[in-house]
Protein backbone atom coordinates (compact mmCIF):
# COMPACT_ATOMS: atom_id res chain seq x y z
CA UNK A 1 0.00 0.00 0.00
CA UNK A 2 1.27 3.55 -1.09
CA UNK A 3 0.97 6.53 1.36
CA UNK A 4 2.46 8.95 -1.41
CA UNK A 5 -0.20 11.88 -2.22
CA UNK A 6 1.39 14.70 -4.68
CA UNK A 7 -0.71 16.86 -6.77
CA UNK A 8 0.87 19.03 -9.30
CA UNK A 9 0.60 22.83 -10.24
CA UNK A 10 -1.05 21.06 -13.58
CA UNK A 11 -3.86 19.61 -11.27
CA UNK A 12 -4.07 22.97 -8.76
CA UNK A 13 -4.75 24.46 -12.10
CA UNK A 14 -7.38 22.21 -13.14
CA UNK A 15 -9.44 22.40 -9.62
CA UNK A 16 -8.72 26.11 -9.46
CA UNK A 17 -10.95 26.95 -13.18
CA UNK A 18 -13.20 24.07 -12.23
CA UNK A 19 -14.52 25.73 -9.32
CA UNK A 20 -14.70 29.24 -11.00
CA UNK A 21 -16.26 27.30 -13.82
CA UNK A 22 -14.15 28.57 -16.36
CA UNK A 23 -13.75 24.43 -17.38
CA UNK A 24 -15.97 21.38 -16.55
CA UNK A 25 -15.40 17.73 -16.47
CA UNK A 26 -12.59 16.88 -18.10
CA UNK A 27 -12.08 20.12 -20.30
CA UNK A 28 -8.49 21.73 -20.60
CA UNK A 29 -7.56 25.33 -20.26
CA UNK A 30 -6.30 27.48 -22.85
CA UNK A 31 -2.62 28.33 -22.52
CA UNK A 32 -3.92 32.57 -21.23
CA UNK A 33 -5.94 30.75 -18.77
CA UNK A 34 -3.35 28.40 -17.51
CA UNK A 35 -0.20 31.39 -17.60
CA UNK A 36 -2.74 33.52 -15.13
CA UNK A 37 -3.06 30.69 -12.37
CA UNK A 38 0.17 29.45 -12.56
CA UNK A 39 1.22 33.15 -12.35
CA UNK A 40 -0.88 33.60 -9.01
CA UNK A 41 0.17 30.78 -7.73
CA UNK A 42 4.06 31.72 -7.69
CA UNK A 43 3.07 35.17 -5.90
CA UNK A 44 1.04 33.23 -3.64
CA UNK A 45 3.67 31.26 -2.36
CA UNK A 46 6.22 34.17 -1.87
CA UNK A 47 4.11 35.97 0.15
CA UNK A 48 2.10 33.40 2.30
CA UNK A 49 5.34 33.00 4.76
CA UNK A 50 3.66 36.16 6.09
CA UNK A 51 1.30 33.63 8.16
CA UNK A 52 4.28 31.84 9.61
CA UNK A 53 5.75 28.97 9.76
CA UNK A 54 2.55 27.14 9.23
CA UNK A 55 2.97 27.92 5.23
CA UNK A 56 6.25 26.66 5.01
CA UNK A 57 7.90 25.13 2.64
CA UNK A 58 7.97 21.28 1.77
CA UNK A 59 11.78 20.70 3.47
CA UNK A 60 13.96 22.77 5.51
CA UNK A 61 17.34 23.58 4.55
CA UNK A 62 20.92 22.83 6.34
CA UNK A 63 24.15 24.64 5.28
CA UNK A 64 27.09 24.80 6.53
CA UNK A 65 30.12 27.75 6.05
CA UNK A 66 33.13 28.90 7.34
CA UNK A 67 34.12 31.23 10.28
CA UNK A 68 37.65 33.19 10.37
CA UNK A 69 39.55 33.88 13.73
CA UNK A 70 38.42 37.47 14.30
CA UNK A 71 35.75 37.35 12.11
CA UNK A 72 32.51 38.83 12.91
CA UNK A 73 30.23 39.18 10.58
CA UNK A 74 29.67 35.99 7.66
CA UNK A 75 27.41 34.93 5.38
CA UNK A 76 25.80 31.55 4.51
CA UNK A 77 26.19 32.76 0.66
CA UNK A 78 22.56 31.46 -0.10
CA UNK A 79 20.04 33.82 -1.70
CA UNK A 80 16.83 32.04 -0.26
CA UNK A 81 17.13 32.35 3.62
CA UNK A 82 13.31 33.31 4.66
CA UNK A 83 14.20 32.91 7.99
CA UNK A 84 16.87 30.86 10.32
CA UNK A 85 15.95 28.28 12.28
CA UNK A 86 19.01 26.36 14.19
CA UNK A 87 22.78 27.02 14.76
CA UNK A 88 25.72 25.64 16.18
CA UNK A 89 29.06 26.19 15.68
CA UNK A 90 31.58 23.15 15.23
CA UNK A 91 33.77 23.18 18.52
CA UNK A 92 36.53 20.86 17.32
CA UNK A 93 34.21 17.37 17.06
CA UNK A 94 31.25 19.29 18.88
CA UNK A 95 28.67 20.98 17.38
CA UNK A 96 27.71 23.83 20.64
CA UNK A 97 24.57 25.32 20.04
CA UNK A 98 24.42 29.21 18.84
CA UNK A 99 21.61 30.95 20.03
CA UNK A 100 19.53 33.15 17.43
CA UNK A 101 19.11 36.65 19.36
CA UNK A 102 17.19 39.85 18.74
CA UNK A 103 18.46 43.21 17.48
CA UNK A 104 17.36 44.65 21.43
CA UNK A 105 19.25 41.34 23.07
CA UNK A 106 22.71 41.99 21.15
CA UNK A 107 22.40 45.60 21.73
CA UNK A 108 22.13 45.04 25.70
CA UNK A 109 25.98 43.28 25.13
CA UNK A 110 28.17 45.31 26.75
CA UNK A 111 31.65 44.50 25.67
CA UNK A 112 31.21 43.01 21.86
CA UNK A 113 34.63 42.74 21.06
CA UNK A 114 35.16 39.77 23.48
CA UNK A 115 36.22 36.97 21.65
CA UNK A 116 35.62 33.31 22.49
CA UNK A 117 33.30 30.78 20.29
CA UNK A 118 30.33 32.21 19.64
CA UNK A 119 27.45 31.59 21.69
CA UNK A 120 25.09 34.01 19.92
CA UNK A 121 24.02 35.39 16.49
CA UNK A 122 22.21 38.17 15.50
CA UNK A 123 20.22 37.74 12.06
CA UNK A 124 21.24 41.07 9.85
CA UNK A 125 18.80 40.41 7.33
CA UNK A 126 19.64 38.53 3.65
CA UNK A 127 22.00 35.77 4.58
CA UNK A 128 24.45 37.78 7.04
CA UNK A 129 25.01 37.06 10.76
CA UNK A 130 26.80 39.17 13.60
CA UNK A 131 28.38 36.67 16.03
CA UNK A 132 29.35 37.13 19.92
CA UNK A 133 32.34 36.65 21.21
CA UNK A 134 33.83 37.39 18.18
CA UNK A 135 35.05 33.98 17.09
CA UNK A 136 39.22 33.31 18.50
CA UNK A 137 39.87 30.54 16.42
CA UNK A 138 38.53 29.43 12.79
CA UNK A 139 35.55 27.03 12.71
CA UNK A 140 32.33 26.06 10.77
CA UNK A 141 28.60 27.35 11.58
CA UNK A 142 25.82 25.19 10.79
CA UNK A 143 22.71 27.03 10.17
CA UNK A 144 19.00 25.24 9.26
CA UNK A 145 16.66 27.20 8.26
CA UNK A 146 13.78 27.75 6.15
CA UNK A 147 13.74 29.00 2.40
CA UNK A 148 12.18 31.20 0.82
CA UNK A 149 9.15 29.07 -1.51
CA UNK A 150 10.18 28.04 -4.77
CA UNK A 151 8.16 28.82 -8.20
CA UNK A 152 5.84 25.86 -9.66
CA UNK A 153 7.38 24.02 -11.92
CA UNK A 154 5.73 21.44 -15.39
CA UNK A 155 4.83 18.26 -13.60
CA UNK A 156 5.70 19.19 -10.10
CA UNK A 157 3.56 19.77 -6.89
CA UNK A 158 3.86 23.41 -5.53
CA UNK A 159 6.44 24.37 -2.54
CA UNK A 160 3.92 23.79 0.16
CA UNK A 161 2.57 20.85 2.35
CA UNK A 162 0.37 18.33 0.30
CA UNK A 163 -2.12 19.12 3.35
CA UNK A 164 -2.25 22.91 2.24
CA UNK A 165 -3.78 22.24 -1.14
CA UNK A 166 -7.32 22.45 -0.64
CA UNK A 167 -6.75 25.98 0.58
CA UNK A 168 -4.47 27.00 -1.93
CA UNK A 169 -6.74 26.06 -4.50
CA UNK A 170 -9.53 28.42 -2.36
CA UNK A 171 -6.80 31.23 -2.13
CA UNK A 172 -5.86 31.02 -5.93
CA UNK A 173 -9.74 31.09 -6.94
CA UNK A 174 -10.02 34.43 -5.36
CA UNK A 175 -6.97 35.50 -6.70
CA UNK A 176 -7.77 35.23 -10.17
CA UNK A 177 -11.39 35.50 -9.49
CA UNK A 178 -11.62 39.21 -11.06
CA UNK A 179 -9.75 38.57 -14.41
CA UNK A 180 -12.25 35.85 -15.03
CA UNK A 181 -15.29 38.41 -14.48
CA UNK A 182 -16.50 36.39 -11.87
CA UNK A 183 -19.52 38.15 -10.50
CA UNK A 184 -19.50 40.29 -7.27
CA UNK A 185 -21.96 37.91 -5.09
CA UNK A 186 -19.69 35.06 -5.64
CA UNK A 187 -16.51 37.44 -5.14
CA UNK A 188 -17.99 37.92 -1.73
CA UNK A 189 -17.90 34.30 -0.81
CA UNK A 190 -14.95 33.52 -2.66
CA UNK A 191 -13.49 36.37 -0.65
CA UNK A 192 -14.30 34.35 2.63
CA UNK A 193 -13.09 30.94 1.29
CA UNK A 194 -9.31 32.31 0.46
CA UNK A 195 -9.14 34.31 4.22
CA UNK A 196 -10.67 30.95 5.97
CA UNK A 197 -7.93 28.90 3.77
CA UNK A 198 -5.07 31.54 4.75
CA UNK A 199 -5.12 30.42 8.29
CA UNK A 200 -6.58 26.88 7.97
CA UNK A 201 -3.04 25.68 8.35
CA UNK A 202 -2.43 27.68 11.29
CA UNK A 203 -5.98 26.30 12.92
CA UNK A 204 -5.45 22.90 12.25
CA UNK A 205 -2.02 22.58 13.59
CA UNK A 206 -3.04 24.29 16.71
CA UNK A 207 -5.74 21.97 17.14
CA UNK A 208 -3.01 19.12 16.93
CA UNK A 209 -0.36 20.11 18.72
CA UNK A 210 1.93 20.55 16.01
CA UNK A 211 4.33 23.23 15.84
Amino acid sequence: MSTTFTRTREQLKQLVLKKLRVIAGTESANSADTDLVYEAIDIRLKTLHKHGIVWRKTTRTPVSFSLSASQAIASIGATDLLFPIQMTFLNVSIDDPVDLISVRQYASITDKTVTGNPTCALWLGSADFRFYPVPSVAGTVKLVYERIADDTSASAAPDIDQSMIRAMKDIIAYDVADPFGVPETRMARLEREALRGEIEPAASRAATGER
